[in-house]
């Protein structure tokens, strides 16, 4: 029987519109070996109220854990108690909220927005099942195998795709555009808030004999018959679709045969795989494919010899394709519209000085600061260690020396500019780092350094040559900022926006990779370098599509 918990929420059988989402999430109720669902989509949808409301149709037969984004590094991982250490001399370990969350749910709104660390944790966890806890004087291993949801909104960045793949189901949630649906899911909101007690009572019934079939698919889920023509059809869909690995093949299969015991069936058959075989492949192929129709396929005249031989010259003589890891291919399309950034307000470079560097805390408990205080005051009082990062500044200049930026001499005029940026800030604590674009591709000429000469002297023997590869270049500064404070990192791109070289719409695919890997940067500018009476104004429209700061060479110049 289903038992309510003292806070009302939201049914799971009475929200509108977002049976995809709920399917994926009741698939991973009864195997939660699936490995969780991504709910990306706009804002205001209901992606949070649902899985608030599926924690309560589940009730306490399934852990449910809330891990906010902002949480400290303690109530993550777990900690010490206190007062059993120092009232009653020994020592009880204090689960996170990772090590809670086993056997059960871990739910993060905002996924896309969990710092580096915590991120850095979660994928640990989710790969080996557990984690270290290692504090002062202990260290102890906790289980955490939990089925991972998260809800996030693509204009307020993307997710690292490490991360993503970890997802065994991925849905898009949009906007309903149908005027009856929209109306249904206000009424049910207007009503639920009048009244929650009473608007769930309508819907107790069904909650309950969901929860039944849930508990009865579960049980009866290792019992479900695969057959050999269903594994060969999701073999042939995983190939298809161009998925690297094993994990694709195993999550179809794992779906498709919990959704069968759902619909209370013996055997899966090519419905459950056509059904849930978007949710597995999404997220992890470009664009998803269904199965092929053999007849349409060869509906031209030229063989799949022929094709095959196409392919293969255009590979001999060279020809390049954008390529991106299989895992994070599909999330090009959910950053189309990201978040716009707010440069730094300045007019020239000296302008720099003003950015402000954040002082970010890494807030976890001193034991033995907090026991000493305990032994002169007898008071449990927690005192907490602050961790302050240096405050240094990281300044990127990605360099474009392709040929055509041999006009006008702007290279020699971009040394110069290094070099007075330099000058201009020596009490300033900051790290360079250059980037230069030559010979179609990129490269890391210098990582972060605070050595001026050093920086001088590389930026002095850069060479004009070759097409600009942007699309490679912004993969070099994603690589180069890995391990440092993004919010602290002034980017300066200094091009004529020329992008010809790095896949068969090199401009577009730049703007692409920008958006996946270096969306999170608040402190880009693009240094227009086009000189000449005509100009064609593609720098500027790289600044624009990029929603970064535009800044003209003559303004720099002035």
């Amino acid at each position: 029987m289903f038992s309510m918990q003292h806070k009302t929420n939201f049914p799971f059988t009475a929200i509108v519109g977002q049976d995809d989402f709920k399917l994926c999430l009741i698939l991973n109720s009864i195997d939660p070996t699936i490995g969780g669902v991504l709910a990306t989509g706009d804002k205001g949808t209901g992606k949070t109220t649902a899985v608030r409301a599926l924690s309560q149709l589940m009730g306490s037969s399934f852990p449910f854990v809330n891990l906010p984004i902002g949480a400290t590094e303690d109530r993550v991982l777990g900690s010490v108690n206190l007062e059993i250490l120092l009232k009653e001399k020994r020592t009880l370990v204090e689960k996170g909220l990772l090590a809670k969350a086993h056997q059960g749910f871990l739910y993060i709104d905002e996924i896309n927005l969990l710092n580096e660390y915590l991120m850095d944790v979660l994928l640990d966890a989710s790969a080996s099942g557990g984690y270290h806890l290692e504090r002062e004087g202990i260290s102890q291993w906790l289980n955490s195998r939990f089925c991972l949801v998260g809800t996030m909104n693509p204009e307020e960045g993307a997710l690292r795709p490490q991360l993503l793949d970890r997802f065994g189901l991925n849905v898009l949630i949009t906007t309903p555009k149908d005027i009856q649906t929209r109306k249904q899911i206000a009424d049910h909101r207007l009503t639920f808030d009048t009244d929650a007690s009473l608007f769930y009572s309508k819907y107790k019934e069904q909650e309950e004999r969901l929860q039944e079939n849930i508990k009865n698919a579960k049980a009866t889920l290792a019992t479900i018959n695969i057959p050999d023509t269903i594994k060969e059809m999701c073999a042939q869909l995983t190939l298809q679709n161009e998925v690297e690995g094993m994990r694709a093949d195993i999550l179809l299969l794992k779906t498709a045969r919990a959704y069968a015991s759902f619909l209370n069936k013996k055997e899966v058959t090519e419905e459950e795989v056509l059904k849930i075989a978007p949710f597995v492949l999404q997220h992890r192929t470009k664009e998803y494919n269904p199965p092929n129709n053999k007849e349409e396929e060869n509906t031209n005249n030229e063989s799949p010899n022929d094709s095959s031989s196409e392919e293969k010259e255009n590979q001999q003589q060279g020809e390049q394709k954008f390529q991106l890891p299989e895992t994070v291919k599909n999330e090009l399309k959910f950053t189309s519209s990201a978040v716009k950034k707010k440069g730094i307000e300045i007019t020239k470079l000296k302008g720099i000085q003003n950015t402000q560097i954040p002082q970010q805390e890494d807030k976890s408990l001193a034991v033995f600061k907090t026991v000493k205080k305990y032994l002169t005051t007898e008071n449990v009082t927690p005192i907490y260690k602050y961790k302050h990062p240096k405050s240094m500044l990281h300044i990127v200049f990605l360099i474009d020396t392709s040929a055509s930026m041999a006009i006008g001499k702007q290279i020699a005029y971009i040394k110069g500019l290094i070099l007075k940026t330099m000058e201009s800030n020596p009490l300033k604590k900051m790290k360079y780092a250059v980037v230069a674009l030559a010979n179609n591709t990129s490269k890391i000429i210098q990582p972060f350094t605070t050595n001026v000469n050093l920086i001088s002297e590389i930026s002095s023997k850069l060479k004009t040559q070759g097409k600009t590869n942007l699309k490679d270049a912004f993969l070099k500064v994603y690589e180069l900022l890995k391990s440092v404070n993004k919010k602290a990192v002034q980017l300066f791109v200094m091009t004529d926006g020329k992008i010809n070289y790095g896949g068969e719409y090199p401009f577009e695919i730049a703007i692409q990779t920008y958006k996946m890997y270096l969306s999170n940067l608040k402190n880009t500018i693009v240094i227009d370098t086009e000189s000449g009476f005509v100009k064609l104004g593609r720098a500027k429209k790289l600044a624009s599509q990029l929603h970064v700061k535009y800044m003209p060479l003559s303004v720099l110049n002035s």
